[in-house]
């Protein structure tokens, strides 16, 4: 008689929890969250939304709590703003939806802060002292390096050479240049160049903290400045000439290009070929000068239009052309302009 009284109490129970769980039921796949930045930055405001594709949650009565703190309970209460935290800290979001027929649906989201500044270098050629960056030129060796801020849960950022790295071209993981501190990685400019984005994800070694980094790639073509050679300062890299040059009471002007993008050896032309024109009349003699000397004719008003054209013999995809107008005047006589007056 024990025994059968131990069954039936245990029988009844489990009867008892079915009947209770009937009238409440609970899901927890009914309930979809997502969030407005998949990596907010400390302090940014982040929009939480909520679907559901099982239940009317515009009817139903949503709760949002974060950190277990109630923060809107109204019906089709369906988003909520929040500000991303500090690094290394986080915000855990738990929603419940109840329709009005009892039904109850419920999810979670975990928000912490955390980003990834990237900085992309080229092998592109820039004059020495150059405070600028070049844009990536078709054929270019692109750098891209990684500069994470994540951290810890005591607010310390982790040494990056210390983090894991995985980075991706379009959808395409670049596997030999992923993995235990591989903070950036080198990519060749392709023989078909067409626009690419870069992903990185950074974890820590104990996969607790992580962040996104993304940026887009789009390659074009190299470009020429052109630059007064002063005798006296050397070259006046501080002011392009823009489309006009005049050639002063001197009499003679010395021009150099500047070939900004292509590949070439910091001193000298290196691969590249230069091509010079002179109202459309080439210079042979001038194939291999980075610059070229200017002189207004004796007793002549007027002007020439310069024109160069630069190819890489190595990288055939890298050339450009670009020109001005030089203008030259006669000096005017100060004895007969006096005179006049």
């Amino acid at each position: 008689m024990k025994y059968r009284f131990l069954l039936f109490f245990v029988g009844s129970f489990i009867l008892l929890s079915l009947s209770v769980s009937a009238q409440v039921p609970v899901s927890t796949g009914g309930l979809e969250l997502t969030a407005s930045a998949e990596n907010p930055s400390p302090g940014q405001t982040v929009t939480i939304t909520a679907k559901s594709y099982t239940i009317d949650i515009n009817g139903a009565k949503v709760s949002w709590t974060v950190n277990g703190v109630v923060k809107k309970s109204a019906t089709g209460a369906t988003s909520l703003d929040v500000v991303a935290p500090e690094l290394g800290k986080t915000l855990s979001i738990r929603v419940t939806a109840t329709t009005q027929e009892g039904k109850l649906v419920l999810s979670s989201i975990t928000v912490g802060s955390g980003s990834v500044d990237l900085i992309l270098e080229t092998d592109g050629y820039v004059p020495p002292m150059f405070k600028g960056k070049v844009a990536p030129v078709y054929q270019n060796t692109v750098k891209i390096i990684a500069m994470p801020h994540i951290a810890n849960a005591g607010g310390v950022e982790y040494d990056p050479k210390t983090l894991v790295y995985q980075w991706k071209k379009n959808d395409r993981v670049l596997e030999d240049q992923s993995g235990y501190g591989k903070q950036s990685i080198s990519l060749v400019g392709d023989i078909v160049p067409r626009p690419y984005d870069i992903t990185v994800d950074v974890w820590s070694k104990d996969n607790v903290a992580h962040s996104q980094g993304r940026m887009g790639v789009v390659v074009g073509e190299p470009t020429i400045n052109f630059y007064v050679n002063d005798p006296l300062y050397g070259t006046l890299l501080n002011q392009a000439i823009k489309s006009v040059i005049g050639i002063g009471s001197q009499k003679e002007t010395s021009v150099i290009a500047v070939p900004f993008g292509f590949n070439k050896t910091s001193s000298g032309v290196g691969g590249l070929s230069w091509s010079w024109s002179v109202n459309n009349s080439g210079h042979e003699e001038l194939s291999s000068s980075q610059s070229v000397v200017l002189r207004a004719p004796d007793d002549t008003d007027g002007s020439s239009n310069i024109q160069l054209d630069i190819k890489n013999t190595d990288k055939i995809l890298q050339g450009a052309s670009s020109g001005f107008t030089a203008t030259f005047a006669t000096p005017k006589d100060k004895t007969t302009e006096s005179s006049t007056l």
